[in-house]
């Protein structure tokens, strides 16, 4: 099998240059799971998005490259000097490593498949395709070899990429760069597949098969030069993009990029169609919307970039605390709890909440005109606006779950009109959620995604907590004067100390004693049933059975129904049973009568 070059940069900053074969390369695989330097980046990257640290962990590995054979010039650059029968793609990333553990399995059915392995990040898979190349190859130009693998790259990442719905890319090539000169870090993994017998893949002229085996494998749509046409048309138009997050494609208009960017929606698409037909190319709706939902289009995270950019830029200062410091409130813990909710909502951004999504949801509370709604949009820098919400309707589960996944912080706007069965249901499961099950536009299944929203909330009003267990999510925020809404932040060092908060793995949770301030303040604006009114007007809680008795819930309801009448216990037994077992500080047993309470009857 083939042999590959491997690139390192010494300490001096000199490329050396030396060669492995196939069956080497695999054998250093799996001696790197002993690797502690890999194995500790691996962790360092789990879910995060800094681009720059894995870039800082990965200096000095050396980098495979498989189309190309290089030495390193006189003037120190890396020239080509031959070229291998081989194309490698990187797949993923994959949030779960069974999904990954399930890619390799995938890849090896295609015949093609020579080489796969987990790539150094430990999300991505990297595969080796075998190619034949060109007969006349000795006679073939850089550029023209430029372009052959360019055209194997593409039948390459079709077939491959309808075996998966991540991005399929040539490894490690920038925008522009050809992907000839693919490549990838030495890696670790424990079981790699090589394929001796791996058939060629082979590019000549308009046929594209398996060498001496016949399959067709590349699409009509390639062959075609109506298509061809298509993607020229088009790609002198305007700028493409698939956003991930959205997980829809958007368009940005050459001529009119002032307008920003936009959705490629069915009205585009059918404008498309229509537009091209009038230049004389024979192609129709289905084709263009083949083309624009395809790996042809580049990749795009939009949270990605933002958070890569900060890089280490933190500047030191208390950029959250400042940013708390414009609300007034008598809560003595506001600043702590902003900052656990906020550094929170980063983690959940960064991918780093996989057991424990940022179920912690601050709650404004204040009369109309103290500036809550604009304080919650201008939480997120305006790069990152498209990701505020606060026109969702909770009765609508499918476009709660939806919303989990494509925005970042959702607005609870006007929270005490959710109705209590929400509060008690829906909301409180659904805020503890770290995946969201949906089905995307144009998907042929529903698919598990990662959760990016947190929650923050809004009220005019006072008693608005529903669910005396569930409250423990909330923490009310009663503002004392209206919010400083003409401070603006320094958003790249506030998302920067973040960042540097959730590398460190600061606090993100309520423990167990926060717990229980945040329940015993959020007592307040509860919202009380008559039973529960009644039950404060004729019992104490009771330290001991001197003081006290032992109760069920059904003997203090029905004595509480003889006291103040039938008619003004409006709860039923179940509900009061629910509001008795989370009162804090009642004392509890379970007898032969069920579970019963210490009180203390008022006389």
């Amino acid at each position: 099998m083939t042999n590959f070059t491997l690139v390192r940069t010494d300490k001096n900053m000199r490329k050396k240059v030396s060669v492995a074969s196939a069956a080497t390369l695999m054998s250093r695989l799996q001696r790197n799971v002993e690797n502690q330097r890999i194995m500790t980046m691996r962790e360092r990257m789990a879910g995060t998005t800094r681009k720059d640290l894995y870039a800082e962990m990965v200096s000095g590995l050396h980098r495979v490259f498989a189309s190309v054979r290089l030495k390193v010039s006189a003037n120190g650059s890396l020239s080509v000097v031959g070229y291998n029968g081989m194309l490698l793609l990187s797949i993923g990333p994959f949030y779960e490593e069974q999904q990954l553990v399930a890619a390799k399995q995938m890849v090896k059915v295609l015949p093609t498949t020579a080489l796969a392995f987990v790539g150094s990040s430990g999300a991505t898979l990297k595969v080796m395709v075998r190619v034949e190349l060109p007969s006349d190859m000795m006679q073939q130009s850089e550029e023209g070899m430029k372009s052959f693998f360019s055209t194997a790259y593409l039948i390459a990442t079709n077939i491959y990429g309808s075996l998966f719905h991540e991005p399929v890319n040539a490894s490690g090539v920038a925008d522009g760069e050809s992907p000839m000169m693919a490549s990838c870090r030495i890696t670790a993994d424990a079981q790699p597949y090589m394929n001796h017998k791996a058939a060629p893949l082979a590019v000549t002229g308009n046929e594209n098969v398996f060498a001496g085996h016949g399959y067709i494998l590349l699409p009509d749509e390639i062959k075609n030069a109506d298509t061809k046409g298509l993607m020229a048309f088009v790609n002198d138009k305007y700028h493409l993009r698939f956003n991930r997050l959205r997980g829809c494609v958007e368009y940005l208009d050459k001529n009119r990029s002032y307008l920003g960017w936009s959705p490629a929606d069915e009205r585009f698409r059918n404008g498309l169609t229509i537009s091209a037909r009038e230049i004389g190319l024979d192609v129709w709706n289905n084709d263009v919307a083949r083309y624009l939902n395809s790996n042809r289009i580049t990749t795009y995270d939009p949270l990605d970039d933002y958070l890569f950019a900060l890089g280490n830029k933190w500047d030191g200062t208390d950029h959250i605390g400042r940013l708390a410091s414009t609300v007034k409130t008598d809560l003595k813990q506001w600043q702590e709890w902003f900052r656990l909710w906020f550094v929170g909502m980063v983690a959940q951004w960064m991918g780093r909440n996989v057991k424990y999504a940022n179920s912690i949801v601050p709650l404004l509370i204040s009369p109309q005109g103290y500036h809550k709604s604009t304080f919650c949009r201008a939480l997120l820098p305006p790069e990152l606006r498209w990701g505020y919400l606060d026109n969702l309707i909770m009765d609508e589960k499918k476009s709660v779950m939806q919303a989990m996944a494509d925005f970042l912080l959702i607005n609870l706007d006007e929270f005490n009109s959710i109705s209590p069965k929400t509060q008690q249901g829906f909301l409180k499961n659904t805020i503890q959620l770290t995946t969201v099950n949906v089905k995307r536009p144009y998907a042929k299944r529903r698919e598990d995604l990662p959760r990016l929203a947190s929650f923050i909330a809004t009220s005019n009003m006072t008693e608005v907590l529903s669910d005396p267990s569930g409250s423990r999510r909330f923490f009310v925020v009663r503002l004392t004067e209206p919010i400083d809404t003409d401070y603006k932040p320094n958003y790249e060092q506030l998302y920067a100390q973040a960042v540097e908060a959730v590398m460190r793995n600061e606090q993100r949770w309520f423990d167990k004693n926060q717990m229980a301030l945040v329940m015993e303040h959020n007592r307040s604006y509860e919202l009380r049933g008559s039973a529960d009114m009644l039950f404060h007007d004729h019992f104490d809680i009771a330290l001991d059975t001197a003081d006290g008795e032992y109760m069920t819930a059904g003997a203090i309801y029905a004595l509480l129904r003889k006291k103040a009448g039938a008619t003004a216990v409006t709860e039923s037994i179940q509900k009061f049973g629910r509001y008795l077992s989370n009162l804090p500080g009642i004392v509890k047993r379970t007898s032969k009568y069920g579970v019963q309470y210490l009180v203390k009857q008022i006389k």
